[in-house]
Protein backbone atom coordinates (compact mmCIF):
# COMPACT_ATOMS: atom_id res chain seq x y z
CA UNK A 1 0.00 0.00 0.00
CA UNK A 2 1.04 3.50 -0.63
CA UNK A 3 1.62 5.71 2.13
CA UNK A 4 0.73 8.48 -0.09
CA UNK A 5 -2.88 7.14 -0.93
CA UNK A 6 -3.42 6.49 2.29
CA UNK A 7 -6.30 8.87 4.20
CA UNK A 8 -5.76 7.39 7.48
CA UNK A 9 -2.63 7.68 9.93
CA UNK A 10 -2.58 6.42 13.90
CA UNK A 11 -0.24 7.51 15.85
CA UNK A 12 0.50 5.85 19.51
CA UNK A 13 2.90 6.98 22.21
CA UNK A 14 1.66 6.41 25.81
CA UNK A 15 4.92 7.99 27.62
CA UNK A 16 5.66 11.80 28.70
CA UNK A 17 5.17 15.09 27.87
CA UNK A 18 8.32 15.64 26.11
CA UNK A 19 8.39 12.13 24.29
CA UNK A 20 4.71 13.29 22.47
CA UNK A 21 6.19 16.52 21.62
CA UNK A 22 8.91 15.01 20.17
CA UNK A 23 6.68 12.98 17.47
CA UNK A 24 5.09 16.08 15.98
CA UNK A 25 7.58 16.36 13.54
CA UNK A 26 5.90 13.15 12.49
CA UNK A 27 2.59 14.61 12.60
CA UNK A 28 4.03 18.01 10.64
CA UNK A 29 5.95 15.33 8.03
CA UNK A 30 2.87 13.56 7.41
CA UNK A 31 0.70 16.44 6.34
CA UNK A 32 3.61 18.17 4.30
CA UNK A 33 3.31 14.42 2.26
CA UNK A 34 -0.53 14.78 2.13
CA UNK A 35 -2.33 17.54 3.37
CA UNK A 36 -5.98 15.40 3.23
CA UNK A 37 -4.63 12.53 5.96
CA UNK A 38 -6.64 11.88 8.60
CA UNK A 39 -4.33 12.00 11.73
CA UNK A 40 -5.64 10.30 14.95
CA UNK A 41 -3.82 10.30 17.56
CA UNK A 42 -3.38 7.67 21.37
CA UNK A 43 -1.92 9.00 24.41
CA UNK A 44 -2.45 8.83 28.00
CA UNK A 45 -5.15 11.88 29.54
CA UNK A 46 -1.64 13.51 30.85
CA UNK A 47 -0.12 14.15 27.57
CA UNK A 48 -3.51 13.91 25.10
CA UNK A 49 -3.80 18.04 25.98
CA UNK A 50 -0.98 18.66 23.67
CA UNK A 51 -3.64 18.14 21.01
CA UNK A 52 -6.72 20.07 22.38
CA UNK A 53 -5.72 22.69 19.65
CA UNK A 54 -3.52 20.90 17.31
CA UNK A 55 -4.34 21.88 14.15
CA UNK A 56 -3.18 19.12 12.11
CA UNK A 57 -4.99 16.13 14.76
CA UNK A 58 -8.69 15.12 13.66
CA UNK A 59 -9.27 12.74 16.43
CA UNK A 60 -7.56 11.99 19.98
CA UNK A 61 -8.17 8.24 22.08
CA UNK A 62 -6.72 8.26 25.43
CA UNK A 63 -5.29 4.85 27.52
CA UNK A 64 -4.05 5.37 30.77
CA UNK A 65 -2.31 2.10 31.34
CA UNK A 66 -2.46 2.21 34.71
CA UNK A 67 -6.28 2.58 34.70
CA UNK A 68 -6.60 -0.53 32.73
CA UNK A 69 -4.24 -2.42 35.40
CA UNK A 70 -6.39 -1.51 38.31
CA UNK A 71 -9.17 -2.84 36.28
CA UNK A 72 -7.67 -5.79 34.96
CA UNK A 73 -7.05 -6.32 39.13
CA UNK A 74 -10.85 -5.88 40.17
CA UNK A 75 -12.59 -7.86 37.16
CA UNK A 76 -11.19 -9.38 34.35
CA UNK A 77 -14.60 -8.96 32.50
CA UNK A 78 -14.50 -5.21 33.22
CA UNK A 79 -11.48 -4.79 31.77
CA UNK A 80 -12.37 -6.72 28.76
CA UNK A 81 -15.52 -4.29 28.14
CA UNK A 82 -13.31 -1.11 28.88
CA UNK A 83 -10.48 -2.51 25.96
CA UNK A 84 -12.72 -3.86 23.83
CA UNK A 85 -14.74 -0.49 23.51
CA UNK A 86 -11.34 1.28 22.69
CA UNK A 87 -10.40 -1.05 20.13
CA UNK A 88 -14.17 -0.87 18.41
CA UNK A 89 -13.69 3.09 18.45
CA UNK A 90 -10.63 2.59 16.81
CA UNK A 91 -11.29 0.15 14.10
CA UNK A 92 -14.49 2.36 13.44
CA UNK A 93 -12.18 4.94 12.11
CA UNK A 94 -10.91 2.32 9.27
CA UNK A 95 -7.05 3.69 10.01
CA UNK A 96 -4.59 2.08 7.31
CA UNK A 97 -1.31 2.72 8.94
CA UNK A 98 -0.37 3.33 12.66
CA UNK A 99 3.04 4.30 13.59
CA UNK A 100 3.46 2.46 17.18
CA UNK A 101 5.96 3.96 19.01
CA UNK A 102 5.25 2.66 22.49
CA UNK A 103 8.09 -0.28 21.75
CA UNK A 104 5.73 -3.01 23.87
CA UNK A 105 4.00 -6.10 22.62
CA UNK A 106 0.78 -5.96 23.32
CA UNK A 107 0.09 -2.50 21.99
CA UNK A 108 0.89 -4.04 18.60
CA UNK A 109 -1.33 -7.07 19.50
CA UNK A 110 -3.97 -4.38 20.21
CA UNK A 111 -3.86 -2.40 17.38
CA UNK A 112 -4.07 -5.60 15.18
CA UNK A 113 -7.22 -6.81 16.78
CA UNK A 114 -7.91 -3.09 15.76
CA UNK A 115 -7.83 -3.89 12.12
CA UNK A 116 -5.02 -1.95 11.38
CA UNK A 117 -3.03 -3.58 8.80
CA UNK A 118 0.32 -1.40 8.59
CA UNK A 119 2.01 -1.64 11.93
CA UNK A 120 5.21 0.43 12.14
CA UNK A 121 7.34 0.62 15.12
CA UNK A 122 10.40 -0.18 16.65
CA UNK A 123 10.75 -3.60 17.75
CA UNK A 124 12.99 -3.34 20.57
CA UNK A 125 14.78 -6.57 21.74
CA UNK A 126 11.92 -8.15 19.64
CA UNK A 127 8.67 -7.13 20.95
CA UNK A 128 7.89 -6.03 17.50
CA UNK A 129 6.09 -9.30 17.00
CA UNK A 130 2.51 -7.77 15.62
CA UNK A 131 4.83 -5.01 13.88
CA UNK A 132 4.29 -5.35 10.12
CA UNK A 133 6.88 -3.05 9.10
CA UNK A 134 9.76 -2.23 11.83
CA UNK A 135 13.48 -1.73 12.34
CA UNK A 136 15.62 -3.88 15.31
CA UNK A 137 16.15 -1.99 18.33
CA UNK A 138 18.70 -3.93 20.71
CA UNK A 139 19.18 -0.96 23.05
CA UNK A 140 17.75 2.29 23.88
CA UNK A 141 18.19 5.23 21.96
CA UNK A 142 21.59 6.55 22.50
CA UNK A 143 23.28 7.98 18.96
CA UNK A 144 21.08 10.82 18.14
CA UNK A 145 17.64 12.16 18.93
CA UNK A 146 14.40 10.75 20.00
CA UNK A 147 12.80 13.41 17.02
CA UNK A 148 15.06 11.61 14.38
CA UNK A 149 14.22 8.27 16.00
CA UNK A 150 10.66 8.83 15.05
CA UNK A 151 11.27 10.04 11.90
CA UNK A 152 13.33 7.36 10.65
CA UNK A 153 10.08 5.37 10.46
CA UNK A 154 8.84 7.57 7.44
CA UNK A 155 10.73 5.61 5.10
CA UNK A 156 9.26 2.52 5.68
CA UNK A 157 6.35 4.15 4.75
CA UNK A 158 7.30 5.75 1.76
CA UNK A 159 7.21 9.20 3.43
CA UNK A 160 10.23 11.85 2.99
CA UNK A 161 12.06 12.78 6.01
CA UNK A 162 11.23 16.82 6.43
CA UNK A 163 14.27 18.98 6.29
CA UNK A 164 13.78 21.47 9.33
CA UNK A 165 12.23 19.46 11.32
CA UNK A 166 11.02 21.27 14.55
CA UNK A 167 8.52 20.50 17.67
CA UNK A 168 4.94 22.05 17.01
CA UNK A 169 2.28 22.80 19.90
CA UNK A 170 -0.86 25.06 18.97
CA UNK A 171 -2.38 27.25 21.54
CA UNK A 172 -6.07 28.50 21.20
CA UNK A 173 -7.16 32.06 21.88
CA UNK A 174 -8.94 30.82 24.84
CA UNK A 175 -5.97 29.43 26.10
CA UNK A 176 -4.19 32.48 25.53
CA UNK A 177 -6.59 34.39 26.95
CA UNK A 178 -6.38 32.65 29.89
CA UNK A 179 -2.63 33.18 30.62
CA UNK A 180 -3.62 36.45 30.19
CA UNK A 181 -6.09 36.56 32.79
CA UNK A 182 -3.60 34.70 34.92
CA UNK A 183 -0.93 36.53 34.37
CA UNK A 184 -2.65 40.11 34.62
CA UNK A 185 -4.43 38.89 37.48
CA UNK A 186 -0.78 38.48 39.70
CA UNK A 187 0.13 41.55 38.45
CA UNK A 188 2.19 40.94 35.28
CA UNK A 189 0.23 43.43 32.44
CA UNK A 190 0.44 42.30 28.70
CA UNK A 191 3.56 44.67 28.15
CA UNK A 192 5.58 42.86 31.37
CA UNK A 193 8.38 41.42 30.54
CA UNK A 194 8.63 37.87 32.85
CA UNK A 195 10.99 34.87 32.99
CA UNK A 196 9.48 31.86 33.86
CA UNK A 197 10.68 28.83 36.05
CA UNK A 198 10.21 25.44 36.25
CA UNK A 199 11.74 24.23 38.78
CA UNK A 200 9.82 20.41 39.29
CA UNK A 201 8.90 18.53 36.20
CA UNK A 202 9.94 14.64 35.60
CA UNK A 203 6.60 12.96 36.17
CA UNK A 204 6.93 10.35 33.93
CA UNK A 205 9.62 8.95 36.22
CA UNK A 206 7.17 8.53 39.09
CA UNK A 207 9.07 8.27 42.18
CA UNK A 208 12.52 8.65 41.13
CA UNK A 209 11.48 12.02 39.19
CA UNK A 210 13.75 14.18 42.01
CA UNK A 211 16.74 12.17 40.32
CA UNK A 212 16.36 15.05 37.32
CA UNK A 213 15.45 17.76 39.67
CA UNK A 214 18.32 20.43 40.46
CA UNK A 215 17.85 21.21 44.13
CA UNK A 216 15.29 23.80 45.18
CA UNK A 217 17.72 25.84 47.28
CA UNK A 218 19.99 26.38 44.05
CA UNK A 219 16.86 27.20 42.13
CA UNK A 220 15.96 29.64 45.15
CA UNK A 221 19.27 31.57 44.23
CA UNK A 222 18.48 31.81 40.74
CA UNK A 223 15.33 33.61 41.56
CA UNK A 224 17.27 36.55 44.26
CA UNK A 225 20.26 36.56 41.67
CA UNK A 226 17.88 37.66 38.76
CA UNK A 227 15.74 39.60 40.50
CA UNK A 228 18.50 41.42 41.81
CA UNK A 229 20.24 41.69 38.65
CA UNK A 230 17.67 42.45 36.38
CA UNK A 231 14.72 43.47 38.06
CA UNK A 232 12.34 41.03 35.58
CA UNK A 233 9.42 39.51 36.95
CA UNK A 234 9.32 35.83 38.11
CA UNK A 235 6.55 33.26 37.51
CA UNK A 236 6.74 29.67 39.02
CA UNK A 237 5.06 27.27 36.94
CA UNK A 238 4.55 22.90 36.92
CA UNK A 239 2.13 20.82 38.34
CA UNK A 240 0.67 19.62 41.49
CA UNK A 241 3.69 17.31 42.39
CA UNK A 242 5.98 20.41 41.77
CA UNK A 243 3.56 22.57 44.24
CA UNK A 244 5.96 22.04 46.84
CA UNK A 245 8.86 23.24 45.40
CA UNK A 246 7.23 26.57 44.16
CA UNK A 247 5.49 27.11 47.47
CA UNK A 248 8.83 26.96 48.95
CA UNK A 249 11.19 29.42 46.83
CA UNK A 250 7.81 31.72 47.19
CA UNK A 251 8.01 31.43 50.74
CA UNK A 252 11.71 32.33 50.54
CA UNK A 253 11.21 35.38 47.84
CA UNK A 254 7.93 36.89 48.19
CA UNK A 255 7.96 39.18 44.88
CA UNK A 256 7.67 36.26 42.53
CA UNK A 257 4.65 34.95 41.26
CA UNK A 258 3.77 31.27 42.02
CA UNK A 259 1.42 29.63 39.53
CA UNK A 260 2.04 26.36 40.13
CA UNK A 261 -0.55 23.77 39.77
CA UNK A 262 -3.25 26.69 38.31
CA UNK A 263 -2.95 25.82 34.61
CA UNK A 264 -3.57 23.09 32.10
CA UNK A 265 -1.24 22.17 29.50
CA UNK A 266 -1.74 24.93 26.99
CA UNK A 267 -2.74 27.70 29.60
CA UNK A 268 0.91 26.70 30.59
CA UNK A 269 2.16 26.91 27.10
CA UNK A 270 0.72 29.96 26.63
CA UNK A 271 2.42 31.25 29.50
CA UNK A 272 5.65 29.91 28.60
CA UNK A 273 4.92 31.66 24.99
CA UNK A 274 5.04 35.19 26.67
CA UNK A 275 7.87 34.63 28.62
CA UNK A 276 11.54 36.11 27.33
CA UNK A 277 13.01 32.71 29.47
CA UNK A 278 12.01 29.65 30.34
CA UNK A 279 14.86 28.30 33.29
CA UNK A 280 13.44 24.34 33.83
CA UNK A 281 14.79 21.09 34.40
CA UNK A 282 15.20 18.03 31.82
CA UNK A 283 11.69 17.18 31.50
CA UNK A 284 7.66 18.21 29.59
CA UNK A 285 7.70 22.13 30.94
CA UNK A 286 11.34 22.11 28.94
CA UNK A 287 9.91 20.73 25.83
CA UNK A 288 6.57 23.01 25.92
CA UNK A 289 8.62 26.14 26.33
CA UNK A 290 10.93 24.68 23.11
CA UNK A 291 7.37 23.95 21.35
CA UNK A 292 6.37 27.32 21.31
CA UNK A 293 9.58 28.99 20.76
CA UNK A 294 10.09 30.83 23.99
CA UNK A 295 14.41 30.69 24.82
CA UNK A 296 15.76 27.99 27.25
CA UNK A 297 17.98 27.45 29.86
CA UNK A 298 17.73 23.64 30.44
CA UNK A 299 19.92 21.70 33.43
CA UNK A 300 20.44 18.21 32.77
CA UNK A 301 21.44 15.60 34.91
CA UNK A 302 21.33 11.67 34.53
CA UNK A 303 19.81 12.08 31.15
CA UNK A 304 21.68 12.68 27.13
CA UNK A 305 20.68 15.56 26.38
CA UNK A 306 22.10 14.86 22.52
CA UNK A 307 19.00 11.88 22.44
CA UNK A 308 16.16 14.06 24.72
CA UNK A 309 17.31 17.14 24.90
CA UNK A 310 15.78 20.69 23.25
CA UNK A 311 15.51 20.44 19.76
CA UNK A 312 16.73 21.23 17.12
CA UNK A 313 19.91 22.03 19.28
CA UNK A 314 20.40 26.13 19.11
CA UNK A 315 22.38 29.32 21.55
CA UNK A 316 18.83 29.59 22.52
CA UNK A 317 17.52 26.88 23.98
CA UNK A 318 21.11 26.23 26.25
CA UNK A 319 21.93 23.23 27.88
CA UNK A 320 23.81 23.44 31.64
CA UNK A 321 25.43 19.68 32.35
CA UNK A 322 28.34 18.70 34.05
CA UNK A 323 30.73 16.89 31.74
CA UNK A 324 33.44 16.31 34.51
CA UNK A 325 31.58 13.22 35.53
CA UNK A 326 32.36 10.35 33.59
CA UNK A 327 28.94 8.15 34.57
CA UNK A 328 27.16 10.78 33.15
CA UNK A 329 24.98 10.07 31.30
CA UNK A 330 23.68 7.22 33.11
CA UNK A 331 19.91 6.62 32.00
CA UNK A 332 20.49 4.02 29.73
CA UNK A 333 18.19 1.40 28.25
CA UNK A 334 15.23 3.11 29.33
CA UNK A 335 16.41 2.08 32.96
CA UNK A 336 16.69 4.47 36.01
CA UNK A 337 19.58 5.48 37.43
CA UNK A 338 20.00 3.87 40.71
CA UNK A 339 22.57 6.78 41.85
CA UNK A 340 21.79 8.32 45.03
CA UNK A 341 24.19 11.15 45.62
CA UNK A 342 23.10 13.13 42.26
CA UNK A 343 26.65 14.94 41.98
CA UNK A 344 26.05 15.21 38.21
CA UNK A 345 22.80 18.36 39.00
CA UNK A 346 24.47 18.97 42.30
CA UNK A 347 27.88 20.12 41.19
CA UNK A 348 26.78 22.53 38.66
CA UNK A 349 26.24 25.88 40.95
CA UNK A 350 23.61 28.42 40.72
CA UNK A 351 26.63 31.14 39.49
CA UNK A 352 27.07 28.77 36.28
CA UNK A 353 22.97 29.25 35.50
CA UNK A 354 23.01 32.62 36.29
CA UNK A 355 25.93 33.36 33.76
CA UNK A 356 24.23 31.68 31.05
CA UNK A 357 20.82 33.42 31.92
CA UNK A 358 22.49 36.48 31.38
CA UNK A 359 23.97 35.31 28.63
CA UNK A 360 20.97 34.30 26.99
CA UNK A 361 19.07 37.34 28.06
CA UNK A 362 21.43 39.99 26.61
CA UNK A 363 22.00 38.02 23.18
Amino acid sequence: MNAKRDKKILIVNPFGIGDVLFSTPLIEAIKSESPDTYIGYLSNVRTAGVFLSHEKVDKVFIFEKDEYRALWNISKLRFIKKLYGLLSDIKKEGFDIVFDLSMAREYGLFLKLAGIRQRVGYSYKGRGLFLTKKIALERGFSDKHMVEYYLGLLGLVGIEQPKCPRLTLYISGQEKERADKLLLDSGIGVDDKFISIAPGGGKSWGGTSFRKQWPKEYFLEIVKSVLKRTGLKIVLLGNGADKPICDYIKEQEASCVNLCDETGLLTLAAIFKRSILLIANDGGPLHIGVAVGTKTASIFGPVDEKVYGPYPVSAENSVIKNDQLECRPCYKNFKVPACEDRKCLEDISPERVLNEVMRILQG
